[in-house]
């Protein structure tokens, strides 16, 4: 599969349990194999925006992938599954990637106008770091 050529992405990655920066790492490296050309911003520590949980490190990724949406979604949603992600207690999340924006489309309006998302977008704009 073509992973560096095909559609922009941009996911927001958080976790709010355990280990959370392991968890976010774990969830790049899954990603490269349907994302290329990643780049990463830094994380940034903050409080869970619906009020439930625990606070959330969050990361914000872009690349290309050659995926149609449909099918990225079902790879992002399997990958939180295989990283523990565990549907069962909302307010308990190991890992929760979100496809924020496909093609120039807000695909996740509630992600994109986050308060981690806001913070993250101009890093990631600037091409932050590459990996």
């Amino acid at each position: 599969m073509a992973r560096h050529h095909g559609t922009k992405v941009t996911i927001m990655i958080g976790s709010n349990t355990g280990d959370r920066k392991s968890h976010i790492d774990n969830a790049v490296e899954a990603l490269r194999e349907y994302v290329g050309g990643i780049t990463v911003t830094h994380d940034i520590d903050n409080p869970d925006f619906t009020g439930v949980g625990p606070d959330y490190l969050n990361r914000l990724l872009s690349g290309t992938t050659a995926l149609p949406l449909e099918r990225l979604k079902t790879v992002v949603k399997a990958i939180e599954t295989r990283l523990g992600r565990d549907r069962r207690d909302p307010a308990i999340v190991a890992i929760d990637i979100d496809i924020v924006v496909y093609d120039d489309n807000i695909i996740k309006p509630s992600e994109y106008t986050s308060p981690p998302c806001r913070r993250l977008l101009p890093a990631l704009n600037a091409g932050h770091r590459s990996t």
